[in-house]
């Protein structure tokens, strides 16, 4: 790696100790290409934590200022918009709270608070809230009562209807989406959560000032690494997944309980899953984790997991939509209704096209197909490659 991508990674962690920050010292002076660093940290959705560590650097005065004003702008960014994405999240916990709806918080809005201390150091894209099943209908009439409407991401009506579901499509008010989970993965997985045991297992939480529930520790970075597993397989990873896995082995390593979460990912079939990127974690970041668990599982990080994390930091992503289609296409029985979802995707319609590549004049959305077409076959590739 060069100075640059090594002074990302080594600003990722929260609490740095003396060690941490004299790494970073050390490299500071070798950065050659700030502009590289500083738009790639800021995508990364790291800039904040570098900002708040700048007061304690020896050689923070290396730094360029309009560097520095950058990474400013991205932790105020950061906090302004969690502001707003908290005060609605205490609205709709309220709302579901009246109508007697137990919701377990996922993800960023959680951590944002609980982990990270300070809303403005975490990005978060949306909110994502888990709920039972039998709840789910009940919370879209709900958020629709309250002003939001739904974002209609399918093809068509009828490969909306033949989606594995895993949340609803999102809700979206003001810029602000809501994602109403039902379960945590889609059913063509190897592994399989048992939901009644996670709901039954659920820690009670404060977020914003709002009694909810999440999941128990070992469960968390179970769900964090699965979640992460699903973007890094299909080629559009979420760096922030990462930075919560990071965090979590390290600002949390004396209330881990290896021996409970090598159970749990046995119970669950996840291992693999799960492992391979606190293996990462380990040997990018370097992260506490016990020598009996890196020894037992270093070799399930393959050479080419860590070629596709350097790419992924780089900037690298696979657009395609080719592994959600083959997932629901495997769901489907009837030999019509599989000819007819393949036709709708090889062949979508012009409103989804004008939708999905946000075409200015409707009229050329016919010059759009060839450009679908060879983003399908790049992702059909990179498919192929990766299992490979």
């Amino acid at each position: 790696m060069t100075a640059e991508d090594k002074l990302i990674l080594g600003s990722v962690k929260i609490h740095s100790l003396q060690i941490d920050l004299e790494w970073i010292d050390t490299l500071i002076p070798q950065i050659k290409d700030w502009e590289y660093l500083t738009n790639t940290i800021i995508d990364r959705c790291i800039a904040p934590l570098l900002y708040k560590k700048i007061p304690l650097l020896a050689s923070a005065g290396l730094i360029p200022n309009h560097v520095k004003t950058k990474l400013q702008q991205a932790y105020y960014h950061t906090l302004s918009r969690n502001v707003v994405l908290y005060e609605a999240f205490r609205k709709i916990a309220e709302a579901f709270q009246s109508n007697e709806i137990e919701i377990i918080v996922l993800k960023g809005i959680y951590l944002a608070e609980w982990l990270y201390g300070d809303i403005g150091l975490r990005q978060l894209s949306d909110i994502d809230l888990l709920v039972r099943e039998e709840d789910g209908e009940k919370c879209i009439k709900i958020l629709s009562e309250m002003g939001y409407s739904e974002y209609y991401d399918g093809v068509t009506d009828f490969t909306q209807s033949k989606m594995d579901t895993i949340h609803y499509p999102p809700m979206m008010q003001n810029n602000i989406s809501i994602e109403i989970h039902i379960k945590l993965h889609h059913n063509d997985v190897n592994y399989k959560f048992d939901m009644d045991d996670l709901w039954k297992k659920a820690q009670p939480a404060i977020v914003n000032k709002i009694e909810v529930k999440t999941l128990q520790l070992t469960d968390l970075i179970i769900h964090i690494c699965v979640h992460l597993d699903k973007h890094f397989k299909i080629g559009h990873v979420q760096f922030s997944s990462i930075n919560d896995i990071v965090n979590i082995l390290d600002s949390c390593a004396d209330r881990l309980n290896w021996s409970a979460i090598q159970e749990r990912c046995k119970l669950f079939g996840c291992e693999k899953e799960v492992f391979k990127y606190i293996i990462l974690a380990k040997r990018q970041f370097n992260v506490s984790i016990p020598d009996e668990i890196v020894q037992q599982y270093d070799s399930i990080l393959l050479k080419n997991d860590i070629r596709m994390f350097y790419n992924y930091l780089s900037g690298y992503e696979n657009l395609t939509a080719i592994p959600t289609h083959v997932g629901n296409l495997k769901q489907i029985d009837n030999f019509a209704d599989y000819m007819r979802y393949a036709r709708d995707i090889v062949f979508p319609p012009k409103t989804f096209m004008i939708r999905k590549y946000n075409i200015k004049h409707p009229s050329l959305f016919l010059f759009y197909y060839p450009y679908r077409y060879w983003v399908g076959i790049k992702g059909l590739f990179f498919l192929i490659y990766k299992r490979r």
